[in-house]
């Protein structure tokens, strides 16, 4: 991610606002899918620190983990 963070407070409820984000899923060649995941607003300079990439297999279930 980029050296800012992507949260800001929600002068709601004191707690940070949720980032709008934006996935891509792609099937690489070895027949894998990719998963990317950046902010919606995010432009083509900002599209080249800003996100985060996952190979299936890596994901969890969220219930599971907690």
């Amino acid at each position: 991610m980029s050296s800012e963070s992507s949260h800001t407070m929600d002068s709601n409820v004191g707690r940070p606002s949720r980032p709008h984000l934006t996935s891509r899923i792609i099937t690489r060649d070895d027949g894998r899918e990719e998963c990317t995941i950046h902010p919606s607003n995010a432009g083509p300079n900002e599209l080249l620190t800003t996100w985060v990439t996952a190979l299936d297999g890596t994901f969890v279930d969220l219930d599971t983990m907690r």
